[in-house]
């Protein structure tokens, strides 16, 4: 399964998960010097963005919230 594939088929409490964990990656990347480690993180941190960015623009939603329920923050 490709990096698109799995962004899109994660739940939104789970990409807002992996988009802790790449930030915290990048972070200790970061401290360590690790300037190529660092990018990685960076650049797959970047996809996990792009996709919470669309859901919250409502491009693309594949979770239907029920009626009412506020939007995640």
């Amino acid at each position: 399964m490709d990096l698109v594939t799995r962004c899109s088929d994660l739940p939104y409490e789970q990409l807002c998960e992996e988009i802790r964990i790449f930030g915290r990656a990048r972070k200790e990347a970061l401290g360590r010097g690790a300037t190529a480690d660092a990018e990685v993180a960076e650049s797959v941190l970047d996809w996990f963005l792009d996709e919470l960015a669309d859901r919250l623009r409502g491009d693309v939603s594949r979770e239907p919230r029920p009626r009412g329920e506020p939007v995640p923050q």
